[in-house]
């Protein structure tokens, strides 16, 4: 129940107070994804060292910021080598995560040795909960810009 002196706070809380409440929300998200993409590498480095080569994984994962929206996707991809001009290059094709915030893990695990598997499952489940707070907490940015120029003097 709230008490006097919490209606104050809240009455004076501004739609700028609640964007800035926001964007430091989404801050602490990406820094936890950044955080678990970091790992992601890190054991994958050391696993590439534990087995053989036709062993290694071939999964990669970025982290990409949309500084226009203040906001950032976690996203997966393919590691691939092509040869060009006769040298080897590494391109990154994009895995398509589909509507849900989970990416479809039994077809882009299909051909991925297990031990690989086992990490991104782990932490995709953890990016899937960090991307449906992105998306919440956008949706709250939207709505209280929506409600700012609703209010606004015309």
């Amino acid at each position: 129940m709230l008490h006097n002196d919490d209606l104050q706070i809240v009455a004076d809380l501004t739609e700028e107070h609640f964007l800035a409440w926001i964007e430091l929300k989404i801050e602490d998200l990406y820094q936890q994804a950044k955080l678990l993409v970091d790992d992601y590498w890190a054991r994958l480095a050391q696993g590439q060292k534990q087995h053989d080569k036709s062993e290694r994984g071939h999964i990669g994962v970025r982290i990409r910021r949309r500084e226009h929206c203040l906001s950032f996707s976690i996203e997966w991809f393919r590691i691939k080598k092509i040869r060009k001009d006769f040298e080897d290059k590494v391109i990154a094709i994009y895995i398509r995560k589909g509507r849900s915030y989970r990416y479809p893990l039994e077809k882009m695990l299909k051909n991925e040795p297990d031990w690989e598997a086992e990490i991104i499952e782990e932490l995709e489940t953890e990016f899937a909960e960090i991307r449906r707070q992105v998306d919440m907490l956008g949706k709250i940015r939207d709505k209280v810009q929506d409600y700012s120029k609703w209010v606004a003097p015309k």
